[in-house]
């Protein structure tokens, strides 16, 4: 009957134990599952404009080269213009090759400054990728933690039960009433016996 009783107790405990366990294991991996998700969606969402980034990049220095070329080719037709003496023509040059200057500059002030950000966004973008994976990381490292204390919750319970009924348990001091009960009858009968036996003699 004791032995029922522990092992009902076991039954209860374990399942409170498994629906605590479980609630707080959803929980908090529930939490850093949502986490991981988002930062990888993000990490996919970065990943895609860093390569825009890096297409816009090309295509300034492509223009650029362009704006080089033409600035060249504009700058010996002035030369050219201006070993005419035609003003007009002189005039017209002039300002085609300063316009083409200007391209020029600002498209080498854009290539700098777009290669620069490039370049920080390449490397926020490899922390950001090493973040995601310390997040994986530590969702194993729940995982595990939480397996191990389960399996030692169930060890301890194991070990610290006591299935031996004691001592002072109503059904224990019961039977020992019983016994002492009986064991009165049984004297009481020896006594009896023992009178009768003197009566014969006398």
């Amino acid at each position: 009957m004791n032995e029922l009783w522990y092992k009902l107790k076991f039954a209860i405990q374990d399942d409170i134990e498994q629906l605590t366990a479980k609630h707080k294991t959803q929980n908090a991996a529930d939490v850093l599952n949502e986490t991981i998700k988002e930062a990888e969606q993000q990490t996919k969402a970065v990943g895609k404009l860093l390569e825009r980034q890096r297409i816009l990049r090309d295509e300034v220095t492509k223009e650029l080269l362009e704006a080089e070329q033409l600035t060249e080719k504009r700058t010996e037709q002035l030369s050219l213009a201006e070993a005419t003496g035609d003003e007009a023509l002189i005039h017209y040059a002039k300002d085609e090759a300063e316009a083409y200057r200007r391209r020029r500059d600002e498209l080498r002030s854009l290539e700098v400054e777009t290669t620069e950000s490039m370049i920080a966004l390449e490397r926020r973008f490899e922390s950001m990728k090493h973040k995601v994976k310390d997040m994986q990381v530590r969702r194993l490292k729940l995982m595990g933690e939480e397996n191990a204390k389960r399996a030692n919750s169930r060890m301890d319970r194991i070990f610290s039960a006591d299935l031996e009924p004691s001592s002072d348990e109503p059904g224990n001091r019961a039977t020992t009433k019983d016994d002492d009960i009986a064991s009165m009858r049984r004297r009481l009968e020896d006594l009896t016996a023992e009178e009768a036996t003197i009566e014969k003699i006398v």
